[in-house]
């Protein structure tokens, strides 16, 4: 294969009952034969100013942004967990409020009726908004449910209270990490007859952080 600046000389024969013979010069760039389509490499968003809470590498705008904004909908409990913690990072309430299922009501709260506990459970997400950082997720496995309306979702996260109702975490912050704690998850979503993953119910365990061997610093939480 010559350069892209190399040009290639090819002689062609007009017909056989010519008197003379006719050249023909054909100048080729690029080397030779036709110009190869360029190969598709994708990028990653790591180096956005704005990358997605969920842990994705994503930037926010093309990851959970579009399901805050109602512009699709989460298609898999996975997506739907990463939208959901996300949202809470993003103070999207919301969200968190459509994406919880009417049967969280009755486990979380003792209440006899499924979406009884509306107000509580506002409180509780804009408590969870605004009063804590979320960071660190990690998606431990996914499962099926008894079938396609049914699946789980098992995470890890670390989370710590701000130092006031909405304030950033600084840099000390992110670095104490005996303020940090984990909690280990297995959550069951169930879908809607629109496409719609909701958050049932969840297992759940937490933990010291100064009790983990091998703990990372916390990545900035926002």
């Amino acid at each position: 294969m010559q350069s892209l600046h190399a040009r290639s000389t090819r002689t062609c024969i007009a017909t056989q009952n010519a008197a003379t013979r006719r050249a023909v010069v054909v100048q080729a760039s690029k080397g030779f034969g036709a110009a190869q389509p360029k190969k598709f490499v994708q990028r990653k968003d790591a180096a956005t100013p704005d990358p997605c809470p969920c842990e994705s590498g994503k930037a926010y705008k093309n990851c959970c942004g579009p399901y805050h904004r109602s512009e699709a909908l989460a298609p898999t409990p996975e997506a739907t967990l990463r939208a959901r913690f996300a949202a809470f990072n993003k103070a999207e309430p919301d969200y968190i409020l459509n994406t919880t299922h009417p049967d969280y009501h009755i486990h979380q709260y003792n209440v006899p009726t499924p979406g009884g506990a509306q107000d509580r459970l506002r409180e509780d997400v804009a408590t969870g908004c605004n009063r804590f950082a979320y960071t660190g997720l990690k998606i431990v496995k996914t499962e099926p449910g008894v079938n396609e309306y049914e699946g789980y979702v098992a995470y890890e996260y670390l989370s710590r209270k701000r130092s006031a109702p909405g304030a950033p975490i600084t840099e000390a912050e992110v670095k104490d990490a005996a303020a940090w704690s984990r909690t280990a998850e297995r959550g069951r979503f169930l879908k809607t007859s629109t496409g719609l993953w909701q958050f049932v119910d969840a297992q759940t365990a937490t933990f010291d952080a100064s009790m983990l061997s091998g703990l990372q610093e916390p990545a900035a939480a926002q």
